[in-house]
């Protein structure tokens, strides 16, 4: 991955080149200690991921990242800060970035959020390999264009819920690929299905493509499961530590039973002995219509 590194303080862009170069977690292509020189610098270079602090002077970090995702760039953009106003963090990620990094500095965050951005756009370039080959003669270039997009938003939300990396993550990608092209196929927004049908044709598509995982049925109901859990774990956290988060607002309810998800956070702090319920169909449909939205 080629990265540039934003921020007014040299003392932290010193510290994150280390921590990459040590690391080898990519190339870094450009510095710059204010927003301007980076909006001309990234327009130039064109980095895969962009490191950046929160308040910059000239041009600040939430304008900068707006500035380029305005224009659909492709570019990661990581918030760098030591702000904790929600509003400001909020703000951030409707401008377009994909994760935050709290200062003061942290080597094992910085190395665990730029290895999630490496394996999020390794993800893209598969998804988009995947597209275009099950497109081919069957969709007009518009529409290949714009389910390519919700692919890659869906990949988004499950990055977000920290389970993008997980095998049960790339199984529901595909569920929810099988699901969305059948609608348009039908003409259609809604459609009924049986959960454990789609199971059945997703073990059959790996056999056909050697896919790297188990050929086995009951394996793959396992694994969606285990990770839809894992998803529900890590928004429970998030409410624990936090009842206003971003994530855990925007998640908690679109994709979970709410009720469930309190019961849960009950659980992880030792309060009941139950933990909340997971429901595949709600999961899979609430990331369909956050992308369908």
């Amino acid at each position: 991955m080629r990265i540039y590194l934003v921020d007014d303080d040299e003392a932290i862009v010193s510290m994150l080149e280390n921590i990459i170069i040590d690391y080898d977690l990519g190339q870094i292509v450009g510095k710059a200690l204010d927003g301007m020189h980076a909006k001309k610098d990234i327009q130039i270079l064109k980095p895969d991921i962009v490191i950046v602090d929160l308040l910059l002077p000239k041009i600040d970090g939430i304008e900068l990242v707006n500035n380029f995702k305005s224009k659909n760039c492709s570019i990661q953009f990581i918030m760098l800060s030591q702000v904790s106003s929600k509003n400001m963090i909020g703000d951030a990620y409707k401008a377009g970035i994909e994760f935050f990094i709290n200062k003061p500095i942290n080597v094992i965050e910085v190395k665990s959020v730029l290895e999630k951005a490496i394996e999020n756009a390794n993800l893209k370039e598969i998804i988009n390999k995947i597209q275009m080959t099950v497109n081919t003669g069957r969709r007009a270039d518009e529409t290949e264009d714009k389910d390519s997009e919700k692919f890659t938003q869906v990949n988004e939300i499950l990055s977000d819920l920290g389970i993008s990396n997980e095998r049960g993550g790339r199984d529901i990608l595909n569920i929810v690929k099988m699901i969305i092209e059948t609608r348009e196929e039908l003409g259609r927004k809604f459609h009924r299905y049986n959960i454990g049908d789609l199971y059945n044709d997703l073990n059959k598509m790996y056999i056909d493509e050697e896919y790297k995982g188990s050929f086995n049925v009951r394996a793959i109901e396992q694994r969606v499961r285990r990770t839809i859990q894992q998803a529900m774990d890590n928004v429970s956290m998030l409410g624990i530590e936090d009842f206003s988060n971003y994530k855990f607002e925007r998640y908690s309810s679109r994709l979970f039973d709410f009720i469930e998800v309190k019961r849960n956070m009950d659980f992880i702090r030792e309060k009941t002995k139950y933990r909340g319920k997971i429901s595949v169909k709600t999961f899979i449909e609430g990331l369909i219509g956050m992308v369908e939205d």
